[in-house]
This record gives structure tokens, sequence and C-alpha cells, in this order.
């Protein structure tokens, strides 16, 4: 782990510290006696039903991951879902960047049996997939900004970054067809100190990329796949607000989450996009009429529930890794 944070260096520590100011700044604005009230209105019942929401869309997400996968390559239907869990737990919750939450996603899947450079290959085009249906989402978001609030000043903003991302995901679709750094210096990572590191090739990757790739059916359904558990991150938001005791609709619960995730993708920079989230549920609070320190109860029941999967996943991922590194009986001390 410390290797693989090394490599990443040092400035999502940086980012993070900044986060973390960012959502101190917050948290004192506020003041912690309305928060602490909102929470206290969250039953056992509202706060399983959205724990349990979130594991049908990671069910979703092992899905159309599993589309990708070549046949005969392994990566069953559970460790794909094992691969995502430990992809969102690193990336949210580990000192640095989505990045590294992509490496060991893929390298949970390589240790589980999947060959590395379909490990490699597969997480990249899934995560290209799901920017693109991310794209879409922001965009229906956008579009019920411009029918609920049509003088809201978050238009302008969150338009310009949507027509920015969409540039940013044509350019990274053409990365991807002559492979570059960015995939070399991942499926690298993927394999680590693997006996096979050493024998993964540039063609090796490339070849089972455009597999993927050759495939559009496939594609399709897992981008399909993607936009619904994107539309049902906003039915957890929904639960999420009505477990605060906030009767909003279902219009406005999926327009917050689609901003949500327009606003977080500016901050993806920082691990955890800690302050970040917490701020943007304030500021969209405001504009469709939520109390801020409910809007920001939403942020931190939307924590706690990430941190009840995420402290089990990444334990048992340190004890997988830790179990590799010791030597085999046998071995020369």
């Amino acid at each position: 782990m410390d290797r693989v944070i090394r490599r990443l260096g040092i400035w999502p520590a940086a980012f993070a510290l900044a986060g973390l100011a960012l959502f101190t700044i917050t948290i004192a604005w506020l003041g912690w006696g309305g928060i602490v009230h909102a929470l206290e209105q969250v039953s056992a019942w509202g706060f399983t039903l959205y724990f349990v929401v979130q594991l049908v869309v990671i069910a979703g997400l092992a899905g159309a991951w599993r589309l990708l996968l070549r046949s005969g390559s392994g990566g069953r239907f559970w460790l794909l879902y094992w691969g995502r869990m430990v992809r969102d737990s690193a990336g949210e919750f580990l000192p640095f960047s989505h990045v590294g939450g992509f490496i060991l996603g893929g390298r949970a899947i390589a240790l589980g049996g999947v060959a590395f450079a379909d490990a490699a290959a597969s997480t990249l085009a899934d995560v290209t997939i799901e920017f693109l249906a991310e794209l879409i989402f922001i965009a229906t978001g956008l579009g019920l900004l411009a029918f609920l609030a049509p003088h809201s000043d978050l238009l302008r903003p969150v338009g310009l970054g949507l027509a920015v991302a969409v540039l940013g995901a044509i350019g990274f679709l053409f990365v991807q067809k002559g492979g570059g750094r960015l995939f070399r210096g991942l499926a690298m990572r993927i394999a680590g100190r693997s006996a096979e590191s050493a024998s993964v090739r540039m063609e090796r990757l490339q070849a089972a990329l455009d597999q993927i790739y050759a495939r559009p059916g496939r594609m399709l359904m897992a981008g399909a796949l993607h936009l619904l558990c994107w539309f049902a991150t906003g039915v957890a938001s929904y639960v999420a607000f009505h477990a605060l005791g906030q009767n909003i609709s279902p219009i406005d619960a999926l327009a917050i989450e689609a901003l949500l995730h327009a606003i977080l993708a500016a901050g993806f920079f920082i691990p955890g996009r800690i302050g970040v989230q917490e701020a943007a549920y304030t500021l969209l609070g405001a504009v469709f009429g939520i109390p801020p320190d409910v809007a920001l109860s939403v942020s931190l029941l939307r924590r706690a529930r990430d941190l009840i999967v995420a402290i089990p996943v990444l334990l048992i991922w340190q004890g997988i890794e830790a179990r590799r590194l010791q030597p085999a009986p046998g071995d020369a001390p």
C-alpha cells in the first residue's frame, strides 16, 4: 500500500487537507446543533433502506463491469462485486485520488483470477463507459434545473463544465485507441510486483482493450446499466432526504443528485471529495428550498453509509495483500 501511495505522489494528500479545511469551515458556518438534530430524526429502518439501495446499485455496477470482460477470462459476478467495492472504498477513503481506487479495484479482480491484461483493459473501459453515462445523467439534471429553477446561477457553470467534460471524454477515448502512457501506467500498477508483471506488454493490453471495443452490443448494455445505476442514486437520495424528514419529490431528489455529481466531478482530485460534497449539498439545498442543516446531514448520512461498507472491505483487502507478501513455505529466507 505504501508503495502505491508513493507512486501517486503527495498532491492527493495536499488536496485532502484543503478539502478537510473546506469541510471544517462548512460545519462551523452551519453549526453542529441543527445538524445533530436533523440526524437524530433518522430511523434505523430509514437508514437500512438507504444502505440496501446502495448495495443494489453496486450490484448493477458489478454487472456492467462483468459485461466488458471477455468470455473465458474469468471474473464471476461476485468477484466483480468485490472489485467494485474495493474500487469505491479505496477511492473514497484512502489518502489518494480516485485513480488509486481504479488501480486497486482492477488489482482485486486480477488477484481473484482475471488475467492482468483483462483486468486493466476492463477497468479502463468500465471507467470510460461509467463516465459517459454520468455525463448523460448530469445533462438530465441540468435540464431539470432549467425547468425547475430557470433563473438559477448554477445553470451557466454546470453547462460549461458539462461541455468541457464531454471534450475530455472524447480525448480519453482517443488516448485508449493508441494505448499511451496512461493505459500502460494503470496496467503496470494493477500488476504490481506479481510474477506476471514483467511479462505484461502493451500489445497484450491493447489487444484486450480492442476486443472489448469490438463488441459494441455489450458496451451499449454496460452503458445502459451504468445509466440505470446513476438514476438509482437519485432513488437513494430520495430515500435519504425522506429519512431525515424532508418531503421532497423524486424529481427534485434526482436533480439534486445529478447536479451534485457535476460539482463532485470538478473536485475529483480531492480524495473522497471531502468538503466539496458537504459544500455542494448545502448549495443545492438552497436552490431547492431545503434547510442547510438538513442538506448537510444528507452528506454526513451518505458518508456514514459508505464508511460502513469501506471499513470491512479495506481491512479484508489489506489482509489479502499482506498474505501475498508472505514468503511461501520452502522459500529461502
